[in-house]
């Protein structure tokens, strides 16, 4: 029987017995670091083609291409396609205003009847359900184009697709990418990461790398993605199609002030 060891500041603590130590991450995992948000990027799409690079997300097409995001931060439309997503069923949304400020809401569904969200979004980070999992296709749509969805039963957006809160840097640590091609085809895939600096209106297509089934990459020094930065990871077969792929990318966010002095 395992000797239980009583507690006596009122807090588990993920440490040692001899030396109070616990690793940085698993701090920034549990909330314990004051302005540091850990992030995780997770896209997929089972319609991966050969035309031109394109976002592992709900909208991609087998014509790829970049997502597309709002002019102008505007209020959305949620629709389920099913009865079944009703008033007891809501979502939360995470996204950031005009000004790349994080704004997050939770909104009550009401089935194939639209609802109209309270902010007004020029970007959508994530979605996800609330207190269930989804019967139908929820999308979250404003002048007939669809800026996130959710697919039936899947519970949240598959997404990579991100966009840096103003005030803050992301600080990318790792990107996976997985696809069905196989090793005994010819053919293979292409990622790679698309980035709007909308400090300064710049544009850049770095990290390229062309793969068969998997691509890993761990980056020992943190890669930073300054604040207001559109940050999208793309892949494409270079022929065939369709393929079926995912696309994962994590690191910590991490605020730039603190009572408004540089940190």
């Amino acid at each position: 029987m395992a000797q239980v060891v009583p507690v006596t500041n009122n807090a588990l603590n993920s440490i040692t017995r001899q030396a109070k130590y616990e690793p940085f991450d698993l701090q920034v995992a549990r909330g314990q670091i004051t302005g540091h948000i850990p992030v995780y990027i997770f896209g997929y799409s089972a319609t991966v083609g050969s035309s031109a690079l394109g976002p592992c997300w709900e909208g991609l097409t087998l014509s790829g291409g970049y997502y597309v995001y709002p002019s102008s931060a505007v209020q959305m439309t949620v629709v389920s396609t099913s009865a079944s997503d009703n008033t007891t069923r809501s979502i939360v949304i995470n996204g950031l205003d005009a000004n790349y400020k994080i704004i997050t809401e939770t909104l009550a569904l009401n089935g194939t009847t639209p609802v109209t969200t309270v902010n007004s979004y020029f970007r959508i980070n994530s979605v996800s359900m609330f207190n269930s999992t989804n019967t139908g296709v929820i999308t979250l749509a404003n002048g007939g184009t669809t800026y996130a969805q959710i697919n039936a039963g899947i519970g949240q957006t598959q997404m990579s697709i991100y966009s840096v809160p103003a005030g803050y840097t992301f600080y990318l640590t790792y990107i996976q990418a997985d696809a069905s091609v196989g090793f005994t085809s010819s053919n293979y895939m292409l990622f790679a990461e698309y980035n709007k600096f909308n400090v300064n209106g710049s544009v850049t297509l770095a990290g390229q790398a062309t793969f068969v089934q998997a691509y890993n990459q761990p980056f020992g020094i943190p890669v930073a993605h300054p604040e207001k930065t559109d940050i999208q990871y793309l892949i494409r077969a270079n022929s065939g199609s369709p393929f079926t792929a995912d696309i994962f990318a994590g690191g910590v966010l991490i605020k730039n002030t603190v009572d408004g002095a540089n940190t």
